[in-house]
């Protein structure tokens, strides 16, 4: 250091400064994220890069390393494709996935609309307002277990507030069992989210509105929905990605009945696990099973993404609204 010279000490001094103060900079945002991305990537990142090599070996539960053997893309050939050797592979990917589908469909719908609407309630301020949100958003914060026990009473065929739904002999009465329980405990959420969009809408479109003669069901359709757009996008999404991950509902109130018409997807792949006629390798066949499931889901998302954009800003519109100006110029 003494050998520098001046200059060459203040441009150390000030490199030297720095550096201090990135270090110190990073220091404190890994102070703060780091307890979480040690827990995301224990319990996140390395459980999803341990299923995927896992995926291409076969292995059974409860093996060493040293037993596990190797085989590719042959557990996504035996879930994809028929395979006599392997049959049940294909037969509960298929139907695990069919039947979760089917719940998709049956729930999304009333938990985007039922939730909108109580929102649009909600947002005129009627008597008790806060009173009506704490009650709708109060089942969201029960477990799934004694959301689960709740119903399981309520629709005892013996003994239950409502007794003409034999959910455990009938297919469409334990379909129906599992909607509405999903809708009472998950309505909330989404309940929550489209109200506080909905008080984020300019107040003056409605007065314009009003002023051009223009209905409530009309200023509904025109202004409040448009403008919650990217609120109704997010709801929709999560909550298509948490129908796909049922398992509670089905599990506790039906375990997958009547005849397995309500097994769902991640009961299937636990199987592999607790049914012995599942054969040897269900391990790896499982986790190649949650692989692919994983891939439909985040095709799902971003197909929806892709639909639901703003396509305001497109090439196509741009031209569209140009042309227009110089028109009316």
């Amino acid at each position: 250091m003494r050998d520098l010279s001046f200059e060459q000490r203040i441009e150390a001094q000030k490199r030297s400064s720095k550096m201090r103060s990135v270090a110190s900079r990073y220091s404190t945002a890994l102070l703060f994220f780091g307890p979480y991305l040690f827990f995301f990537s224990l319990f996140f990142l390395y459980p999803l890069i341990r299923g995927f090599v896992d995926s291409f070996f076969f292995w059974n539960f409860g093996d060493s390393i040293s037993d596990m053997r190797f085989v590719g893309w042959q557990n996504y050939q035996n879930i994809l494709f028929s395979n006599p050797d392997f049959p049940l592979a294909h037969e509960w990917f298929t139907t695990g996935l069919g039947h979760t589908v089917l719940f998709v469909i049956l729930t999304v719908p009333f938990l985007i609309v039922i939730p909108l609407i109580i929102a649009l309630l909600l947002n005129k301020k009627p008597w008790g307002e806060g009173f009506f949100r704490a009650l709708f958003f109060l089942p969201n914060v029960l477990s799934v277990a004694t959301v689960c026990l709740i119903f399981k009473y309520v629709f005892n065929t013996s003994m239950g507030l409502v007794r003409t739904l034999p959910y455990q002999s009938e297919e469409t009465a334990a379909w129906t069992v599992l909607v509405i329980t999903t809708l009472w405990w998950t309505v909330g959420n989404n309940m929550v989210i489209l109200n506080a969009g909905l008080k984020q809408v300019d107040k003056s479109l409605y007065e314009a509105a009003t002023i051009d003669g223009c209905g409530q069901f009309k200023q509904v359709f025109y202004i409040t929905l448009p403008q919650i757009g990217n609120q109704i996008l997010i709801c929709t999404i999560t909550t298509v990605i948490a129908s796909f991950n049922v398992y509670g509902q089905s599990a506790l109130i039906t375990n997958g009945g009547p005849f397995e018409s309500t097994m769902m997807f991640i009961q299937r792949v636990l199987q592999f696990k607790n049914n012995p006629s599942a054969g040897t390798g269900g391990a790896g066949v499982a986790n190649a099973m949650c692989i692919l499931f994983s891939l439909i889901i985040i095709a799902i998302s971003i197909i929806q993404l892709i639909i639901s954009r703003d396509r305001s800003g497109s090439p196509r519109k741009r031209r569209i609204i140009k042309k227009k100006s110089k028109e009316a110029i």
